[in-house]
């Protein structure tokens, strides 16, 4: 078969995949990795076999080729694979030896040398030493090994400023302090044009800066402009992420009904935005919203059953109509399901300190100041009032919190 055929063909399957029509890829690729032998080809029936969810079937093809070890691209994905059949052992074995320091500085294990990870400045690509080092940290965030998830995301994110999900990971899941975090953002490399995103970065980590400092990070950002094809300029004034953490900001203000109105346009517009939704559900739980606690709780089930979010907004609404045993329940099944889920642990103290089972209530808190060491228990997104909720006596809980360290702040 001629060059130029065997080209056709490769588009095919690129039309393939852009169609998401997965198994005609697979067929076509598989046929041009017959025809050619050529490891890019290879590679190309790998992603194949990879999209269309047959991740045994495209290890052992990634495996089975004699460069799966010289070759980055064949590695990341033959992990990828293994990542997707939870075999996080090997997955780890996959990417080979390297060491971190709690800075997020990698370290060749065999001769001690920093491994350097610097990209050109003008390719837009995310680099695939960054990506491989947020599959390690992913790898050992599942295998409980918090520590060095920490370290492998600050790594990644070191890597490419553009490994947003690093960075992600590292706030949601509250592994670093605020100063932690502006450290990490302050050590960033970004190119001249992304400046934006580090303006966008910096309203995504913890605020506790003065109020007129936040602002000027929020403004900041929404000043940033551009043009598309030499249209008028636009911003990202409305932009929903940015919103959402506006209404975080507002959360953590105390300012609940502006922050309700916020969510309550924002989820108008994207109905499906979890982080929005998180607040909303916060902002809700201050006001005493059961009617809309009800509502999106019911709707979270249906459309979300396998996400702690859902169980946590059902919760959410017993706690509101103040049935604690029930909440409790909810609470734990967030938790069952994804452990590093933080407003459920809150939640589940929250529902034990109502009913003045101190005890529980003070194993719950622990656990999250133990899980999330970024935790300032303000409470982020689940802020029901630490003090209202305690019925039991002052004297006693204000020393199991003084126990806690600066993780509580009792009022």
């Amino acid at each position: 078969m001629r060059e130029e055929e065997i080209e056709k063909i490769r588009g095919v399957v690129r039309d393939c995949v852009s169609k998401h029509l997965y198994s005609s890829a697979i067929f076509f690729a598989d046929k041009v990795a017959a025809l050619t032998n050529d490891p890019a080809d290879i590679y190309m029936q790998a992603q194949a076999l990879f999209l269309g969810r047959h991740y045994r079937r495209a290890f052992h093809l990634l495996n089975a080729s004699k460069i799966v070890l010289r070759d980055l691209r064949f590695r990341y994905l033959a992990a990828k694979c293994l990542e997707e059949l939870k075999e996080w052992d090997q997955c780890l074995l996959m990417l080979g030896d390297a060491k971190v320091d709690e800075d997020g500085i990698v370290y060749d294990a065999k001769d001690g040398n920093v491994i350097d990870f610097d990209k050109d400045a003008a390719d837009r690509e995310i680099n695939i030493s960054s990506a491989i080092c947020f599959l390690r940290g992913k790898a050992y965030g599942a295998l409980q090994n918090r520590s060095q998830a920490r370290q492998w995301y600050k790594a990644a994110i070191k890597a490419d400023p553009l490994c947003y999900e690093a960075l992600e990971c590292l706030i949601e899941s509250h592994m670093l302090t605020s100063e932690e975090e502006s450290s990490l953002l302050s050590s960033l490399q970004f190119s001249p044009e992304d400046g934006w995103l580090s303006s966008f970065y910096l309203c995504l980590i913890k605020k506790y800066d003065i109020q007129s400092t936040i602002d000027a990070k929020f403004k900041k950002l929404e000043n940033e402009s551009g043009s598309v094809s030499g249209s008028s300029m636009i911003t990202l004034a409305n932009n929903t992420d940015l919103l959402a953490c506006k209404a975080e900001y507002y959360h953590q203000c105390c300012e609940y009904q502006k922050c309700f109105e916020l969510t309550s346009a924002l989820l108008e517009k994207d109905p499906f935005h979890l982080k929005c939704t998180l607040v909303h559900l916060a902002a809700a739980m201050e006001l005493g919203n059961s009617n809309e606690l009800y509502l999106m709780a019911c709707n979270l089930v249906k459309d979300y059953p396998s996400k702690a979010l859902s169980w946590f907004a059902v919760g959410c609404y017993y706690y509101c109509i103040k049935k604690y045993a029930e909440a409790r329940r909810y609470f734990s099944k967030a938790t069952s399901i994804d452990g590093s889920f933080s407003p459920a642990w809150i939640g589940y103290g929250n529902s034990f300190a109502s009913q003045e089972e101190g005890d529980q209530a003070m194993s719950a808190y622990r656990t999250a100041a133990r899980l999330f060491p970024g935790l300032n228990l303000d409470i982020i997104l689940f802020q029901v009032s630490f003090a209202n909720s305690v019925h039991w006596n002052g004297v006693y809980a204000n020393s199991q919190l003084q126990a806690c360290g600066p993780v509580f702040h009792a009022s």
